[in-house]
């Protein structure tokens, strides 16, 4: 039985159909917003879908949750997407990343790897039983519960690709666990490691070190967008340039007065909820 997401998921890859589907000029747009900054695109990028989605997504409708006072601490979530018919509300994570390491989790309470110190230690399980016993335990199991949406971008060859890890399949081909000490990388030292293989030796997955007070890139679970490819589900892949008049306009609507902002506001159409307020 499909869940929530993957339902949504459906809807959503139904309204890129067409010959001048608008989601590429959607895409487009995020990545050009590389040019003001490196976490810029990311952000926009939320408020961006949740905004198609409104739009162009049948049957749904999405608010940015971001900064708000009612988000849920108990999931990964930048916007809440909401299914028109069923009332039911899906969680998703929108991930802006460019092509290579994606974390899928930052798993803030640190319960994998503390898990893994637990069980794997410095070694590393290739017991299929043992393995998995590990990967039902709650803190790899309720992960199945957060919607990941990366948006994968190469800047050198300006192409995208909208992707859905598939963390069941994935957790199925896992076949050896491996513990990988820190090491020196140059000047500096990488963080201990437990890397997942499926059968023929390839690379999966991975969990991070990183405690409850370490930054979020020093923990959680990651893969990668190549070397994990067969893992992934692609949605829409394509090319992009970057939008310089759009870069102009924001520069210009940031030095501009309110009431210019509602002027313009109004050549556009009204969308299904207040995407952000």
């Amino acid at each position: 039985m499909a869940t929530p997401f993957e339902n949504f998921l459906v809807k959503f890859e139904e309204s890129f159909k067409g010959k001048k589907s608008i989601i590429y000029s959607v895409l487009a747009n995020i990545f050009s917003m590389r040019i003001i900054g490196n976490k810029t695109h990311g952000d926009l990028a939320e408020i961006a879908l949740t905004e198609y989605i409104n739009q162009f997504v049948d049957g749904f409708s999405a608010k940015h949750t971001g900064k708000e006072k009612f988000r849920a601490k108990e999931f990964e979530e930048d916007i809440r997407v909401k299914n028109l018919e069923t009332k039911e509300e899906i969680p998703i994570s929108i991930k802006t990343y460019g092509s290579g390491p994606l974390q899928l989790s930052t798993n803030k309470d640190s319960s994998m790897f503390s898990y893994l110190r637990k069980v794997v230690r410095d070694g590393e399980i290739t017991s299929l039983p043992e393995i998995k016993k590990i990967l039902s335990n709650p803190c790899f199991a309720d992960f199945s519960g957060v919607n990941v949406l990366p948006l994968i971008y190469t800047e050198k060859g300006m192409s995208f690709k909208v992707i859905v890890f598939e963390l069941k399949q994935a957790y199925e081909a896992v076949r050896h666990i491996k513990f990988i000490e820190p090491r020196k990388l140059g000047k500096k030292m990488t963080f201990p490691i437990y890397k997942f293989y499926d059968s023929k030796g390839e690379y999966i997955f991975e969990v991070r070190y990183g405690d409850v007070k370490a930054n979020a890139l020093q923990r959680g679970m990651w893969t990668h967008t190549e070397n994990a490819q067969s893992h992934f589900k692609q949605l829409l892949s394509g090319s992009y340039e970057l939008n310089e008049p759009l870069i102009n306009l924001i520069s210009k609507i940031l030095v501009s007065p309110k009431e210019k902002h509602e002027e313009i506001l109004k050549l556009f159409p009204k969308s299904k909820e207040k995407s952000v307020i």
